[in-house]
């Protein structure tokens, strides 16, 4: 007699039942072997959140499973606990802090729980170092999240695996350069900075704020289980698809009375779109950059403070000069934005490789131009100055609050007045302010005690600047659209303070003038400061008073300081 189909199917599974128990059986006695717990994975079930603490490939290749979290204990299963591959999983485990119990268990348990992994997003399972995510799957996330209203809404009731996928893909569509972790006593508040300024995202619940801190330890290769010193890490989120692309995280991990704080800085990779013409100058500044940056050598510098997009003008200033024929080398900390054509290296000041030890390599290296990502002591300040002197271009920032503060910032370090007068040929100094929306801006009547300050601030640009203001102008405020997110700003731009290094200026940094001296022949020579050209920003539209006051200071006392135009 012939059995039919479901005889047959019956039969099978009969006889692989058997055939597991007798794996079963095996795998129970060779625990045994090597003084491990055996455990039956064909009856367990297994959380996916827990199963994505170890990647596929990872789980896999060291033939185990990662089976049940709690706190900092994790059930490990593995088939062969002596294996060198499983071996590394359990060290790797164990640095991150983790308080591991190994099991023995066959290999067609293992098998079953792998087969989980096609229920978790690829987002979760990425490799330390690396967070996938697809591109198809950004959009759809960047669509329900139009304004920050919908990221609270869309986070309430996110299933933690989707949970850092849907954080990143909100920061990446509010174009967001930070985005902030800060546990309370009760929950995670999450913030993100949008133009400048840190903006409430959402409120996490305890278990999210957990998953996250592990989860970003991890990609970051900071260890787990410390937590009371800050730990500074970094990863880089793939955007895989059509469009391949790549944003570095900096990520800074930080104890604090609530727990550890999170700040996950986001950076481009690519700074082809960082055009001088683009910074949000007037075409006079520009000229004036263009004139000093073309010269076969001298110093430019650009100097603000933290944030003020010193950085961005001197990647653009490179990729002005980045032609054939040139060799151009940076030396930063952190590297920002991958240059083409440019050779870029990266102090660790941990291992000894400082800006000074740097620069002394770099001159041996025969660049025609240097980028230095900040003067920061006397040792680098000399190189730079004397590099500049012998037929080289190059590029610093320094932290002062004006353009010629950077005169006697560099002299106090220990650089010679004379030598600082023939190598500084330009100092820019810059702040941002944000761009009202296009979608959303309405004139407004300023009131008239503003419009006073504003006149008499205007009124006082040198005659030499060559800017012209029309008689008759506009300002305007946003009150937010889906367009900005519901935030009335959308993008930055930079204001610009420029003193060009002529004569005049040559000898009084020889003479060591006071800034008050430098400042009255700058603005002689036709210098816009930083509040006026603020307040020209405001004037053509692009920004508004309140921005302009949030970031310069108040209109009224800026007023009361200017002098009349030479």
């Amino acid at each position: 007699m012939i059995p039919d189909n479901n005889q047959k199917e019956e039969l099978q599974e009969k006889l692989f039942g058997i055939k597991r128990e007798e794996e079963e059986k095996k795998t129970e006695i060779l625990a045994k072997k090597f003084g491990r717990p055996y455990l039956n994975l064909n009856i367990l079930s297994v959380d996916k959140d827990d199963l994505s603490i170890l990647s596929e490939e990872s789980a896999r290749e060291g033939e185990a499973a990662a089976l049940k979290k709690t706190g900092r204990v994790l059930h490990l299963g593995v088939r062969d606990p002596e294996n060198e591959k499983t071996k590394k999983i359990i060290e790797d485990l164990k640095k991150q802090g983790y308080e591991l119990k190994v099991f023995v268990v066959s290999f067609s348990g293992l098998n079953r729980i792998w087969e989980k992994y096609k229920l978790i997003a690829p987002e979760a399972v990425s490799l330390r170092g690396v967070f996938n995510i697809q591109e198809n799957e950004l959009r759809e996330f960047e669509k329900s999240l139009e304004t920050i209203q919908k990221l609270k809404e869309a986070i309430t009731d996110l299933p933690t695996t989707n949970l850092l996928a849907t954080i990143v893909a909100g920061a990446i569509k509010m174009n967001a350069s930070d985005i902030h972790f800060e546990p309370t006593k009760n929950d995670l508040r999450l913030r993100y900075r949008i133009d400048g300024v840190l903006q409430d995202a959402a409120n996490l619940s305890q278990k999210q704020y957990f998953f996250l801190l592990s989860r970003i330890k991890t990609l970051s290769d900071l260890f787990l289980n410390v937590k009371d010193i800050g730990q500074d890490g970094r990863f880089t989120i793939k955007i895989t698809g059509k469009e391949k692309r790549a944003i570095d995280v900096r990520v800074s991990v930080l104890p604090s009375n609530h727990g550890e704080t999170i700040v996950m800085r986001l950076l481009g990779t690519s700074a082809t779109k960082l055009n001088l013409d683009k910074l949000g100058m007037e075409p006079e500044m520009f000229e004036a950059i263009k004139t000093q940056i073309n010269q076969p050598n001298g110093m430019i510098l650009s100097t603000g403070p933290t944030g003020s997009g010193k950085t961005t003008t001197l990647y653009a200033c490179l990729n002005y000069v980045n032609k054939p024929g040139i060799k151009i080398i940076t030396v930063e900390n952190p590297i920002e934005y991958q240059l083409e054509g440019i050779t870029q290296t990266q102090v660790e000041e941990k291992s000894g490789y400082i800006f000074a030890g740097a620069l002394r390599s770099i001159v041996r290296q025969d660049p025609d131009v240097l980028m230095v990502g900040e003067i920061r002591d006397k040792d680098s300040a000399e190189i730079a100055v004397q590099f500049s002197l012998t037929g080289h271009i190059v590029f610093s920032t320094l932290h002062t609050n004006d353009a010629v503060g950077a005169v006697p910032r560099l002299i106090g370090m220990g650089v010679e007045p004379s030598s600082l007068s023939s190598s500084l040929k330009i100092v820019v100094a810059q702040r941002l302010v944000r761009q009202l929306c296009r979608g959303c801006k309405k004139e407004i009547k300023p009131p008239k005690e503003i419009l006073e300050s504003v006149n008499k601030i205007i009124s006082s640009l040198p005659k030499n600047s060559g800017i012209k203001i029309p008689d008759q102008i506009s300002f305007y405020e946003s009150k937010g659209c889906p367009q900005c997110h519901g935030l009335g700003y959308q993008g930055r731009t930079g204001i610009f303070e420029i003193m060009a290094v002529d004569k005049k200026i040559e000898k009084l940094i020889l003479n060591k003038a006071t800034s008050y001296q430098l400042f009255d022949q700058a603005v002689a020579n036709g210098m816009v400061t930083l509040v006026q050209d603020a307040v020209i920003k405001a004037a053509r539209g692009i920004t508004s008073l309140e921005e302009v006051e949030g970031v310069v200071g108040s209109l009224k006392v800026a007023a009361e300081k200017t002098k009349t135009p030479h």
